[in-house]
């Protein structure tokens, strides 16, 4: 069993068997649709959850772990090995990086615990948790958890596109001004995560020209370890990027996944997305 436990949220949009396989322990986000309470990946799934929000009428919003649930786990995971990294979404686009801190301070003086600021989300926020869970299966110490995952956060990348700024707007994580902006003039701008925080790159006009930004935004990486595609809704998208970044990087292997029910809140049904790990 590892001696360093790893604790995450459910916007690292882990597969149920990667979870199991590596013991990783994951707090649920809460979705709120209409009159529904949904927990990311208890309650909800993402082809589920992507079904939900095309029928739905309203807006839906997020919730963070609370203080307590965090307190309980930290005290169960600590009870087990005394030693945990806890690592979370950006904590520019969320509380709970900063509710994770709140409540592993009082264990502070028992335990050995880290909490870390990802700076990332979905599946980049994946690949972060997969290496530090599978680092801690073959024996690493905390301090070298905690290096490996530190190392890697500059060298993951995130650019995508939305088919409409509103659900960001709704979730305050961008400017109403920038959304009303974008809505009015029909904009589907490339952004990117940027230390955290979502920042427009380019404003294109339409899905294919938004496609053909991403390829460029791609390009400009030279040492590609891995790169996933994501979207929700738009399959025949993701094949048009296929065929586009082939023709520029041809042989890369590339996978694609959907993204989850809480990227899916803030971006909504129709974006499209690349996450890039850059080698050294």
């Amino acid at each position: 069993m590892p001696r360093v436990k790893i604790l995450t949220d459910s916007t690292a949009d882990h597969p149920p068997d990667v979870i199991e396989r590596l013991g990783i322990t994951v707090l649920p986000i809460t979705i709120h649709l209409g009159q529904k309470n949904l927990r990311d990946g208890i309650d909800t799934t993402a082809e589920d959850f992507s079904a939900r929000l095309l029928r739905a009428s309203a807006l839906p919003t997020t919730s963070a772990p609370t203080l307590h649930q965090f307190e309980e786990t930290f005290a169960e995971l600590t009870k087990q090995s005394g030693e945990v990294v806890a690592i979370h979404v950006s904590s520019k686009l969320s509380q709970t990086f900063r509710t994770a801190q709140r409540a592993a301070a009082p264990l502070l003086g028992r335990s050995k615990i880290v909490v870390i600021d990802s700076q990332l989300i979905t599946v980049g926020l994946g690949m972060l948790v997969t290496a530090a869970a599978q680092a801690a299966a073959d024996g690493a110490s905390l301090d070298e958890v905690v290096k490996l995952v530190r190392g890697m956060i500059p060298r993951i990348y995130i650019g995508f596109f939305v088919e409409t700024l509103e659900y960001l707007e709704r979730g305050g994580r961008i400017g109403k001004a920038q959304a009303m902006l974008g809505t009015m003039l029909n904009i589907k701008p490339l952004l990117i995560l940027e230390e955290g925080e979502i920042v427009a790159l380019e404003k294109v006009r339409t899905r294919a020209k938004a496609i053909e930004k991403l390829v460029e935004f791609i390009s400009e990486f030279t040492r590609i370890e891995r790169m996933v595609i994501l979207h929700s809704t738009t399959p025949e998208d993701v094949n048009l990027l296929i065929e586009q970044i082939n023709l520029v990087l041809p042989n890369m292997n590339i996978k694609v996944e959907q993204y989850g029910p809480v990227t899916a809140t803030h971006l909504g049904p129709n974006a499209l997305g690349v996450v890039v790990y850059e080698g050294m």
